[in-house]
């Protein structure tokens, strides 16, 4: 079931991240979104790697209903299992995340997880939410995010 959804992104508030998601999706991706699992509602992907990490910018851990965030781990950032670190460990992470309802980050750590507040959905957020509860029910699901035209 096609549900299209359209993204602005807060360039004036995030300019260095958003130019970076903006240059990733130089192709269309082809990927899959995850919900989250302890975060409340919000679902995820990964982007392809960035030339550069980026810095946080617009900075949150409380995101509201049809924003949608970035966030990005270094390598081995989050092996926190022994077998993580001794197998050679996980890679960088570039995550875009889009919250559909309420949303906490306060958890894991003391300061919560913050990442950067980089876009709003601006058309087609019902759908988006309603696709997004199906993802929490069946699991992951397609997702093709691209420029607008």
């Amino acid at each position: 079931m096609g549900v299209e959804a359209e993204v602005t992104l807060l360039t004036d508030a995030a300019p260095r991240v958003s130019q970076a998601i903006y240059d990733v999706l130089a192709e269309p991706l082809e990927t899959h979104t995850s919900h989250a699992c302890f975060d409340g509602h919000e679902i995820f992907c990964f982007l392809p790697p960035f030339p550069e990490p980026p810095p946080i910018e617009n900075r949150t851990m409380r995101p509201l209903p049809g924003e949608v965030m970035f966030f990005y781990a270094a390598p081995n950032q989050f092996a926190c299992m022994g077998e993580d670190r001794l197998s050679g460990g996980s890679g960088a992470v570039h995550e875009l995340a889009v919250m559909y309802g309420d949303v906490d980050l306060r958890h894991f750590w003391e300061e919560g997880v913050h990442g950067s507040l980089v876009g709003r959905v601006t058309a087609g957020l019902d759908e988006l939410a309603a696709a997004c509860r199906r993802t929490l029910d069946e699991g992951r699901t397609p997702l093709r995010i691209r420029r607008a035209s």
